[in-house]
């Protein structure tokens, strides 16, 4: 077995400013190295810059920094083909191994087009077909995603295998890490806040958050922390969050550091997360991971991931998003089981089943 061959794509493990792809490639690489050298088989990660986590040798440097794929992972797959392949981003090589298994998170390109730019959509509707053409197997995290990939892309649903992420665990943190990151963002030890997570963007529908939060009685004392990067349509954004009556109460955060969002999430009143499209949703899991409540799109995906333990509203309707946090505020007993309900919810989404799950394709396509 020392042979054969399994290669990893890590070009997106561990980013400095991870987002959901870098925190998948994070976790489910860590484990799927692990496994592969307990079966017996050799691991190979093709990365941009050496990674500590990992023994040197079993690291494979590609020094392109345009067309790392295209180019310089076929040119590692030329020269020695591996005999499975996998890539937790989205993107096959053009010279390809003996087997691929390929992730794709979700095509909100095709769904939300306006919010890429050109170049972005041809790409990555380029590379989506290319891989339903050419890959041995593709990974979803949910069953919406599958579903978007068999009604879009006509993908056969005997090529699709559904296998739901982890929840991410957030580091422990300091008294004085929180006194650190609530002076640096204005908050108190006493400030009642919602907080959400994610790219501040049209996709994630933060402009009618901000305005229903707008319409939300001030003498609630209530606070809105935006947490995350600028993204299409930031600017908009900020604009009428600035001429809104309560823009001394939102706060943008920017990037948040991994102790920065576990402060926010373990001191938030509620985590609202009233996006317009997902193809997970992790962000809710951490939030109930964190115990506190979640307010959530009445959306497939999030209804998918969030079971019973969300507080789902109409996206669309600011009214019906600033009516949740106000029934959240006043019905502390219904808060309470919405926590009780999270912490039960997230049982159901663990890394090390995801990478036995991940593991197992890996079998298949080794003793075929």
């Amino acid at each position: 077995m020392a042979d054969r061959i399994i290669a990893i794509d890590a070009s997106r493990y561990g980013d400095s400013q991870a987002t959901g792809i870098e925190r998948y490639s994070f976790e489910i690489i860590n484990r799927l190295f692990k496994l592969t050298t307990h079966h017996g088989y050799k691991p190979i990660l093709f990365v941009r810059d050496y990674l500590p986590n990992f023994p040197t040798p079993c690291q494979q440097k590609i020094n392109f920094k345009r067309f790392w794929t295209l180019a310089g992972l076929s040119f590692k797959m030329l020269r020695n083909k591996p005999d499975i392949l996998f890539v937790p981003s989205h993107v096959l090589p053009l010279v390809r191994a003996k087997k691929n298994i390929i992730m794709i998170h979700d095509v909100a390109f095709a769904r939300y087009p306006k919010i890429y730019t050109w170049r972005q959509r041809f790409y990555l509707n380029w590379s989506t077909k290319y891989a339903i053409k050419h890959a041995s197997k593709i990974i979803v995290p949910s069953e919406f995603t599958a579903e978007d990939l068999r009604i879009v892309f006509k993908c056969p649903a005997e090529k699709i295998e559904i296998i739901k992420h982890g929840v991410n665990e957030s580091p422990q943190f300091t008294d004085d890490e929180k006194r650190v990151c609530f002076e640096k963002f204005g908050l108190v030890s006493t400030d009642k806040y919602l907080l959400f997570l994610g790219r501040i963007e049209h996709k994630k529908n933060v402009a009618r958050l901000i305005r229903a939060f707008a319409s939300i009685p001030q003498n609630t004392g209530l606070k809105l922390v935006l947490g995350g990067k600028p993204g299409f349509g930031y600017e908009l954004i900020r604009d009428i969050a600035n001429k809104c009556n309560v823009s001394d109460r939102i706060i943008f955060t920017d990037y948040l550091t991994e102790i920065e969002k576990a402060v926010l999430l373990k001191n938030a009143f509620s985590f609202v997360f009233p996006s317009l499209y997902e193809g997970f949703g992790m962000p809710i899991l951490e939030a109930m991971k964190a115990g506190i409540p979640v307010i959530a799109s009445d959306i497939p995906v999030l209804r998918e991931v969030g079971g019973k333990a969300c507080y789902f509203v109409d996206p669309l309707s600011e009214q019906d998003i600033s009516r949740s946090v106000l029934e959240i505020m006043k019905d502390h007993e219904m808060r309470d089981r919405m926590i009780e309900l999270g912490y039960k919810q997230i049982a159901g989404f663990d890394w090390d089943k995801s990478a036995d799950k991940t593991w197992k394709l890996f079998s298949e396509f080794l003793c075929s």
